[in-house]
């Protein structure tokens, strides 16, 4: 773990895994890049986000099908109809983090996965539709835009804090793919759907 200070407000900013690249400050919001051993690079301002109900917070320790795990962030994505919240959570075993996903009380584990081909554009896709992605070809059963509404912790992805996105989601081989259309790259996450049980909280 090493310490950080924030160039806005002066607070201390703990990085808490190695693959962290970027963090939100506890205390103003603001958001930064982690760009090297003892540097931080501003990026923005991120807002507050409400305290809605849910089982995780950030910090908290749990295990997961037998992994333990710690809480290193959580951002939410705003839609026309609604949001969903996303955390980062860091594996005490030394593997790179993930994410889990909530959404209306479910949760699913997404791992990212890199690009391997080409990938149909955002407005080619049709919900109801097939898309191949890598290996998977994947039914479409949402395609939406989304923006970044706030943002709390510390993260192993570089997300955008202007502007929207496109997004699709669907499913290959009895799991769930997702891909977003940011402004300058495209990111595949592939994840399983968890029962509530698998997830343990300490």
């Amino acid at each position: 773990m090493k310490t950080l200070t924030c160039n806005n407000c002066g607070g201390a900013l703990q990085i808490e895994n190695q693959f962290i690249r970027t963090i939100t400050c506890p205390f103003c919001s603001t958001n930064y890049l982690v760009s090297g051993s003892d540097t931080l690079d501003p990026t923005g301002q991120s807002a507050s986000l409400a305290n809605y109900p849910s089982r995780l917070q950030v910090g908290m320790p749990g295990t997961l099908r037998g992994r333990s795990f710690t809480v290193l962030g959580r951002i939410r994505y705003q839609y026309a109809e609604g949001y969903w919240d996303e955390w980062q959570i860091g594996w005490t075993d030394g593997a790179p983090p993930d994410w889990l996903e909530e959404d209306e009380g479910y949760w699913t584990l997404y791992r990212r996965e890199r690009v391997k081909g080409a990938i149909p554009a955002y407005d080619q896709v049709r919900v109801g539709g097939t898309m191949q992605v890598n290996a998977y070809n994947v039914f479409v059963t949402e395609k939406r835009r989304a923006k970044v509404s706030g943002s709390e912790g510390q993260f192993a992805s570089v997300f955008p804090l202007q502007g929207d996105f496109g997004y699709v989601q669907g499913g290959a081989d009895n799991r769930s793919v997702s891909v977003n259309y940011w402004q300058d790259e495209i990111e595949l996450s592939v994840g399983d759907d968890l029962e509530h049980h698998e997830l343990i909280l300490k």
